[in-house]
């Protein structure tokens, strides 16, 4: 594992484990509360990086006895390649993830996945927007 993705899953779990503190409907020590993830990948690969499959596999594993009411997936791209390529990248990456969700455990009821391939890559004035090779993820859980 490269510093670079190491660095993405120290600032994951941090974030996860902090994300229990805000909530308003559990205990701060509950391991049921809504969670918010961003998974990054390399230049024109739809695979998941082994550090996207630690953090997928232990959020699940915290995630185990929740009810989770809802997976959300947004698959991203940037403007290399054409709109089309992009647009597939995405949908292949935020499938993915859903796939790696579900192998690790996390019970999925209910689930949106939205590709957006390279729509928001560049902004109005040309600048691109950095690293959006990634999947958002947001679990919903019924509280």
């Amino acid at each position: 594992m490269g510093p670079i993705a190491k660095r993405v899953l120290l600032a994951a779990v941090a974030s996860a484990g902090l994300a229990g503190c805000q909530s308003m409907h559990m205990p701060a020590n509950s391991p049921c509360h809504d969670t918010k993830l961003t998974l990054y990948y390399e230049p024109s690969s739809e695979t998941l990086t082994d550090a996207g499959r630690q953090i997928v596999e232990l959020t699940a594993r915290r995630l185990r006895g929740c009810t989770v009411k809802e997976l959300s997936l947004l698959g991203l791209a940037d403007p290399t390649g054409s709109p089309q390529t992009n647009l597939t990248l995405s949908q292949h990456r935020a499938d993915n993830v859903l796939e790696a969700f579900v192998k690790a455990g996390l019970p999925v009821p209910k689930y949106t996945l939205v590709a957006a391939g390279d729509k928001g890559a560049v902004t109005a004035g040309g600048a691109v927007v950095p690293v959006r090779r990634q999947v958002d993820v947001t679990v919903v859980i019924a509280h």
